[in-house]
């Protein structure tokens, strides 16, 4: 994977008048305490676009986005990491990596494996990765768990019937998010639950540029494939994997069951693989909470205890049946 390196902490559009700050929801943040940031390029076809921050840290970690998203999408997490090196890429058919495709998780899982054995060091390195980005990184630990250091993936376990039903016509559901995406700005972040204090006029862009119907399609048909036999085969892969859901939107039930799984068919440190909720996340909560989404990542890497608002989703305990009376 060939790469040019820039000096620039981030990419042009964002650049602000004073070069140690960003402009991120219509304000400014200082990226003083970071260390040194770089940007990789493309210089190939087959490549994909990444960030790379904070590259004399000693660990690795990269952070995959959500169906249509940016590496954008990280860039109030990223903040809270810096003692992390952070490999952040766009996805295959996605923004800066768009010439590469089409999307599917095994290509995306490839092409960020590629990035992870030319950048992370030691070629090892921790995924984090959100719904779409979540199942990338479970196809990446399949094919390639030996670049896996351990995984913290949220709202990405195999999805309920009634979802499977809603994603069978996949052509009708990405006409009601392109409705959404371009109504007043007011009502798709009412819709979506994005923070206020959050929100990103340049990833807000990027998502309307990715939103195309094959990439849609792509997308849907991939989610809906994915299986409990897939998620026992990635836990045989034996990685510590913490698997999150957010409470106000997703599968909790899914992701306990999934959690088991993990557990029960790994040897070493797939059964300490767990299950979790945060009662009042939306499904893309790293919009929402971005430094609580921080501190999971940073809890699970160091093998501490994750913060409160993380519920342990224990296995349900088989109800006794009522005794006859005498």
């Amino acid at each position: 994977m060939r790469r040019t390196i820039s000096s620039a902490t981030t990419s042009s559009t964002w650049r602000s008048r004073d070069d140690n700050t960003l402009p991120i929801g219509g304000r400014t943040m200082s990226t003083s305490s970071w260390t040194t940031t770089s940007m990789a390029e493309n210089a190939d076809s087959e490549s994909i676009f990444f960030s790379s921050l904070n590259p004399l840290a000693p660990i690795s970690i990269v952070m995959i986005h959500i169906l249509l998203s940016s590496h954008l999408e990280w860039a109030h997490c990223w903040p809270q990491l810096t003692e992390y090196h952070l490999l952040i890429p766009d996805l295959p058919q996605h923004s800066r990596s768009k010439h590469v495709g089409p999307f599917s998780f095994v290509l995306a899982a490839d092409r960020i494996a590629q990035m992870i054995r030319e950048h992370a060091h030691d070629g090892k390195a921790h995924l984090v990765g959100l719904s779409t980005g979540g199942f990338v990184a479970m196809e990446l630990i399949r094919r390639h768990p030996d670049l896996v250091l351990s995984a913290f993936v949220s709202n990405a376990v195999p999805v309920t019937e009634a979802w499977k039903s809603l994603n069978s016509s996949p052509r009708i559901s990405y006409l009601g998010l392109s409705v959404l995406l371009h109504s007043p700005k007011s009502l798709l972040f009412k819709a979506t639950g994005w923070a206020p204090e959050f929100q990103n006029d340049e990833l807000l862009k990027e998502i309307k540029r990715n939103n195309t119907a094959r990439l849609y399609e792509a997308g849907a048909r991939e989610t809906n494939n994915w299986s409990k036999d897939d998620m026992a085969e990635v836990g045989k892969k034996d990685i510590r994997i913490a698997l999150v859901v957010g409470g106000k939107q997703d599968n909790v039930e899914g992701t306990r069951e999934m959690g088991q799984v993990l557990a029960s068919v790994g040897s070493k440190e797939g059964k300490r693989s767990r299950a979790f909720v945060v009662k009042d996340a939306i499904h893309a909560w790293n919009l929402q909470y971005p430094q609580l989404f921080a501190r999971g990542i940073r809890a699970w890497i160091e093998k501490h205890p994750l913060p409160q608002a993380f519920e342990p989703l224990e296995p349900l305990q088989p109800t006794k049946p009522l005794e006859a009376p005498v």
